[in-house]
């Protein structure tokens, strides 16, 4: 018997090895039908010859690149490797479009266009994109004799007075409401460049393929300089109309004209000047100029400065310069004036001060940053540096504050578990490198890559063989793996179709373990030796020099957030189900793509189905820095949920630590400076509302207990109602005292462990997590109308933008939040009675609200937006009252409702409680009623008195620096 099945294990060892070396063998063939990727022409054959970066410029080939006049056509091939409906060239000698088709090494994409058969002898440029990589080659047509014409250019600068309507012909003056104001001098600037260059110049085929239609300015820069006008006050800046190119029949030159607007004012009762700049280009890779003279012209303005270069020629009125490589400025005075310019010619106060005779302090006609103290302090003053401590203090304190409780919310059998160390220090190492160093990148694929692994491996040694879910999820998750890896390889060997095929047999097989009971225990080999199998073929493909598609990177994203989402879904819930499973990852996906769909922006370049590098990096820094916290924080929530479910969460220290998280991260605004703060007075009122528990409170009240409760608790209310009318009426004797001991017996005497005064603080036969989800329900319609109105206050001063939005929606959803942790904690928060509560639920608020909003309020007085108007002293102070108001509306209503909640789960009308008939029945419902009228009155009334969401700390004031008056 043991030589029979040291037979048999030898047998199955053999034909896995076989299997391996067919496998290995199939990948080698499939890899080998991939062609090799064709070099750029002119390079060495080398290891690296077949490798092309998709960020290099597509290599162009044009065969044969000179041609007699008359050839009919020539061919064109580009080293590219995308379909060849994304492959485009043209060019002015061409007659038609071009249908490009691929190689036979399948990495090249090639051509036959028909030329003009009346084409002039000359050069012409051939532009090429295939997928998102641009090139460009030559074609000579021969014939050509003679010196080619030299590349000049010559640039006019007129300053000239602007009259009325001018400012209309520049490419903007259209979106210029109005004329500009009366008492200021306004002037015009036109720029004219005038290049002559030959007509077969790539310059011309580039603005006849409209290279400069959208945005002439910087084609102008990168070839002939950045010239700017400064001036005290500028109208409309320096903007190009579209170029305008010259050319005749047989004629070898071409003029390009450029024509510049610009519009700016001078203040004709104080000393200024007016100043024109020039930067000679930088970019690379443009055909430089010969020769290049400026010329100036001014009316009614004197040159009166002039730095750079110098001049070739220089009057009142006129200068000519050389527009080398050496950057040069000119100021001008209005003719018979005077004004600072030294400072403009040399960049330097110290100098200009020394030349002028002026403090450094009044030198410049530029406009410069001045950026205003905390809250509009003076900068540097000590107000303004000890206001600066305490919010460099505050937020290291809430830093410190936030790791505590994360770390505590996680709870101690969490961080028992040392496989979830590798995910702290995986975790911790990412986002820290993320905050601290910047990069984004690195830290953001090996999150993406690494966190879901931890999570399958997690999931599975919490399962502890109590269900096989786990191990299916994971063995799912590489079949898809595998799948994705071996799809690239398998379509470019033999196509998409053949491909497909392969797949599904394979996909198919795996699915057949999966659904058959008896062959159920073979589907996690399954998965593994498709995992295997999809990555030797990639791993292949890649060692003989292939680059993967993006399309696959993106897909293995998918799978491994799905994969994330299960693992986490499943081990926070601790329910083994696949369908709350499949509804988990169904749900998470479609917020994460949303969550991408708005973060990543296809352009022209790219497409959903074929990203470039750069969307790969978008979407992972999105998975890895938005959706994977949110989702981490969403398995705490619903791990409290599972700890809700019994009494024993009220004392549970994760769930009341992971309370307290959600309430501080929704204050927790990195763009805002005082966030430090306001994460304190959060903590400040969680202690307020969740003081030390009682352990009588604490336990499990059933239904039927409950109920007796609050019987006894009204029992006893009568007979203190009917003690207090016997006392109110004389009376004496024997009967009297009598009475009045029963009454005080009555009043005085509770039934079982737990005092019937108490009856309205206990859990009431719900689960902490019932309770949790009927608080934040009424919560959130309490303090809808005011949020809505608070919403729409802000659109309607165009303040709220996509970030700020998401930024606003925490501060909104505090309340709410609040409301669920009180009712969570119901029996512990302070008081003994829902009245009671509701006061500490008030101050609570206080503390995590009103802070936030009378900070936004004076946020917006002393912002210099031209969007918002800033509220007056009194619409401030009713806007704080109409805050405070919402508040009270929220806590008094909340208490109310949960006072009529616990008496209609015993089974007794809210009447026996809360007498409607009289005045101190009364007070709490009639006070929630006149607040919120009063409220609602002082909205509609006053303007602005509602602030604006929260949108990150106000911008730096542009202010200009003073001119130096006569």
């Amino acid at each position: 018997m043991a030589g029979e099945g040291l037979r048999a294990g030898a047998l199955r060892g053999a034909l896995v090895v076989v299997a391996v070396l067919l496998l290995f063998g199939a990948g080698l063939w499939t890899v080998s039908r991939i062609g090799p990727a064709p070099a750029g022409p002119g390079t060495e054959p080398g290891p690296e010859a077949g490798v092309v970066d998709e960020e290099d410029p597509l290599a162009v080939t044009v065969v044969p690149p000179r041609v007699p006049p008359g050839t009919e056509s020539v061919r064109v091939a580009a080293a590219c490797a995308e379909p060849p409906e994304r492959t485009t060239a043209q060019s002015a000698a061409f007659m038609d479009s071009v249908a490009f088709a691929r190689a036979p090494s399948g990495t090249a994409m090639y051509a036959d266009a028909e030329l003009d058969p009346e084409l002039p002898p000359g050069r012409y440029h051939v532009f090429a994109l295939c997928g998102t990589r641009f090139g460009s080659a030559e074609l000579e047509i021969e014939g050509r004799k003679g010196p080619e014409p030299k590349r000049t250019a010559t640039t006019r600068i007129t300053l000239t007075p602007a009259r009325p309507g001018d400012w209309r012909d520049h490419p903007d003056g259209e979106r210029l409401g109005a004329e500009f104001g009366p008492g200021w001098i306004v002037f015009r600037v036109q720029v004219t460049h005038e290049v002559r260059v030959p007509a077969d110049d790539p310059d011309v085929a580039a603005l006849r393929a409209g290279a400069a239609g959208y945005d002439p300015s910087t084609f102008v820069s990168d070839r002939l300089g950045s010239f700017s006008v400064r001036a005290p006050r500028s109208i409309l800046s320096l903007g190009y109309a579209a170029p305008v190119v010259r050319t005749d029949s047989g004629a070898r030159e071409a003029v390009i004209t450029y024509t510049g607007l610009d519009y700016g004012a001078v203040d004709p009762r104080e000393s200024s000047s007016v100043g024109v700049a020039y930067d000679p280009p930088g970019a690379e890779g443009v055909p430089r100029l010969d020769s290049h003279e400026i010329v100036v012209l001014a009316t009614g303005w004197t040159v009166a400065g002039v730095s750079g270069p110098p001049p070739l020629a220089q009057e009142a009125h006129l200068l000519r310069l050389d527009g080398g490589d050496r950057p040069a400025r000119v100021a001008f005075i209005r003719d018979g004036r005077t004004g600072p310019m030294a400072y403009f010619l040399n960049e330097d106060q110290d100098m200009a001060a020394y030349l002028e005779g002026t403090d450094p302090e009044d030198q410049g006609i530029e406009q410069v940053e001045r950026t205003p103290g905390l809250l509009g302090m003076e900068p540097g003053t000590f107000l303004e540096r000890a206001w600066m401590a305490a919010l460099v203090a505050g937020l290291v304190a809430a830093v410190l504050l936030l790791l505590v409780t994360l770390a505590r919310a996680l709870g101690r059998p969490w961080w028992r578990r040392r496989r979830n160390w590798v995910l702290a220090v995986m975790a911790g190492g990412g986002y820290g490198w993320y905050l601290l160093a910047g990069g984004a990148d690195l830290p953001a694929f090996l999150l993406v890559a690494g966190l879901p692994a931890l999570a399958l491996l997690s999931a599975l040694r919490a399962a502890g063989g109590r269900s096989d879910l786990p191990r299916a999820g994971a063995a799912v998750a590489a079949a898809l793996a595998g799948l994705v890896l071996g799809a690239w390889p398998l379509a470019a060997s033999f196509g998409g179709g053949p491909a497909a095929g392969v797949l599904a047999v394979a996909a198919g097989a795996a699915g057949v373990t999966a659904a058959v009971p008896r062959l159920r225990r073979l589907f996690p080999p399954a998965g593994l030796v498709l995992l295997g199998a999809g990555a030797m073929l990639a791993g292949m493909a890649a060692v003989a020099g292939h680059a993967p598609p993006s399309l696959m990177w993106l897909a293995l994203m998918v799978v491994g957030w799905d994969a994330l989402v299960f693992g986490w879904a499943t081990e926070a819930s601790h329910r083994w189900s696949a369908g709350s499973a499949a509804r988990w990852v169904a749900a998470a996906t479609v917020v994460c793509g949303a969550q991408v769909y708005v973060v990543m922006e296809p352009d022209a370049r790219s497409t959903w189905t074929s990203p470039t590098p750069e969307d790969l990096f978008v979407v992972a820094e999105t998975v890895a820095f938005m959706s994977m916290p949110l989702l981490a924080l969403a398995m705490l929530v619903v791990r409290v949920r599972r700890l809700g479910g019994s009494a024993d969460g009220l004392t549970e220290p994760a769930a009341f630590h992971t309370a307290v998280l959600l309430l501080l991260l929704t204050r927790a605004q990195a763009s805002d400076p005082v966030a430090g703060i306001m994460i304190l007075l959060v903590w400040a009122g969680v202690v307020v509302l969740l003081p030390a528990p009682r352990a009588e409170l604490l336990r499990a009240v059933p239904p039927e207990e409950h109920r007796r409760l609050v019987r006894d608790l009204i029992r006893r209310r009568s007979a203190r109602a009917a003690l207090t009318a016997l006392l109110r009426q004389p009376g004496e004797g024997d009967d009297f005292e009598q009475r009045r001991q029963a009454l005080e017996r009555a009043g005085d005497e509770h039934e079982g462990p737990l005092d019937s005064d108490l009856a309205l603080t206990t859990l009431a036969g719900r689960t902490p997590w019932q309770n949790a989800l009927a608080s934040l329900g009424v919560g959130a319609a309490l303090s809808l109308p005011f949020s809505v109105v608070r919403i729409s206050e802000s659109l309607q001063g165009l303040q709220a933008g996509p970030q700020e939005v998401a930024a606003a929606a925490l501060a909104l959803l505090s309340l709410p939040a609040l409301s669920m942790v009180s009712g969570y904690f119901y029996p512990r928060v302070r008081g003994t009675t829902p009245v009671a509560k509701c006061l500490a639920f008030f101050l609570a608020a206080l503390l995590v609200e009103l802070p936030t909003y009378v900070y936004t309020l004076v946020r917006t007085s002393i912002a210099q937006d031209g969007w918002v108007v800033p509220p007056t002293a009194d619409g401030a102070l009713v806007g704080v009252l109409v805050a405070a108001g919402n508040i009270a509306v929220v806590s008094i209503g909340l208490g109310l409702w949960w006072e009529w909640r616990l008496t209609w789960l015993a089974g007794e009308p809210w009447g026996r409680i809360r007498d409607v008939r009289t005045l101190r029945a009364l007070a709490a419902p009639l006070a929630a009623v006149a607040i919120a009228a009063a409220t609602t009155a002082a909205t509609a009334m006053v303007n602005n008195v509602i602030a604006p969401l929260p949108s990150g700390p106000p911008a730096a004031e542009a202010t200009s620096t003073p001119t130096r008056t006569p």
